[in-house]
């Protein structure tokens, strides 16, 4: 075996054993006949090659042995709620933006008065359209809009990075969300319109949710829900009314849908939250890592156990959630033996 197989072969191990079994040698085959002579490595196309087929021949496969349609409702939902609470966010600060504006602040960027104002205000025009396109039942519209949305984040990103620094990054999980929010509305593409799956009840409470985190995190109002005296504890008024009682809304949307799209939705809704908040995180350790208060190995280590943390919630979601079918499965089983 040369060196090149042997390395081929390892990169195969992405793919599921049955996949092996199946094709590895054919492929193995097909890549090495179109190797040139003395070539030691994989090229790297072909090594992003195998590596992408593989994750995707894994999670689809992981994906299958959970039944029924009801990932593509939860993607439809999930990301409808994602992009609700996107447009909400960019609203929440193009408005406490716009008060500054109004006190004299000239929120200036790059040498520009009012180019702070930029970031709130392509974010207030973009996400609300991909939240009409969703709800309307435009799914290609929607993915389209959504792709712009994610320009819009990359574009926050570029805005930030010089001024800030390190800092500058935070803005990253805006670009991680968006990218997440298209996937999940093409993934829903060929499903049921998000309405159908929420009904008019459910829309409704999931617009509520969005609106009441936005106007409880307004800086003008940060005041009102934590009055002076209050100690910070995790169960004050603040912390209830701008992180649960959304939370609750949100929840109380999804009723209408069915027991196993709701799981499901708990399941993408968790694992996109972890993404976001980790994100946010991590420009924080790189700027204490920068001033000196942190190692480089500790850094590393911290920004490590960070990113893992999205790939264990959702394993572990996607571990719960086949329990749970094969014990629904057995069930019905030994219902059906009794008759």
């Amino acid at each position: 075996m040369t060196g090149l197989e042997r390395r081929y072969r390892r990169l195969m191990r992405v793919y599921p054993a049955g996949h092996r079994a199946a094709y590895e040698e054919e492929m193995i085959g097909v890549l090495l006949s179109g190797a040139p002579p003395g070539r030691r490595f994989p090229a790297p196309a072909d090594a992003m090659d195998l590596i992408r087929a593989g994750l995707t021949a894994r999670l689809g496969r992981a994906f299958h042995l959970q039944r029924g349609t009801g990932w593509r409702d939860a993607a439809a939902v999930t990301a409808l709620f994602a992009a609700l609470l996107m447009a909400g966010a960019g609203i929440n600060r193009l408005i406490a933006g716009l008060v500054l504006w109004g006190q004299g602040d000239p929120l200036r960027l790059h040498g520009v008065d009012g180019l702070m104002l930029l970031d709130p205000a392509m974010r207030t025009v973009v996400w609300p359209l991909v939240v009409l396109a969703a709800v309307l039942g435009l799914r290609r519209t929607t993915v389209a809009l959504a792709v712009a949305g994610v320009l819009v984040q990359a574009v926050v990103v570029g805005l930030w990075s010089v001024p800030m620094n390190a800092r500058g990054l935070s803005p990253v999980w805006g670009l991680a969300a968006g990218i997440a929010i298209t996937a999940l509305f093409a993934v829903a593409v060929s499903g049921r319109w998000v309405r159908s799956v929420l009904g008019a009840r459910g829309l409704a409470l999931a617009v509520g949710g969005a609106a009441l985190a936005a106007v409880t995190r307004m800086p003008a109002l940060e005041g009102f829900w934590v009055p002076q005296g209050f100690d910070q504890s995790f169960f004050q008024p603040g912390e209830v009314i701008q992180d649960w009682a959304p939370v609750l809304v949100l929840a109380a949307a999804t009723w209408t849908a069915g027991r196993w799209v709701r799981r499901r939705i708990a399941v993408l809704s968790a694992t996109l939250f972890t993404v976001v908040h980790v994100l946010r995180d991590v420009p924080g350790l790189v700027n204490v890592a920068l001033r000196g208060d942190l190692g480089g190995a500790e850094m590393l280590s911290g920004i490590t156990v960070s990113l893992l943390a999205p790939v264990v919630i959702l394993g572990g979601g996607l571990g719960v959630l086949r329990v749970l079918e094969s014990l629904a499965d057995r069930g019905h089983g030994q219902v059906r033996a009794h008759e």
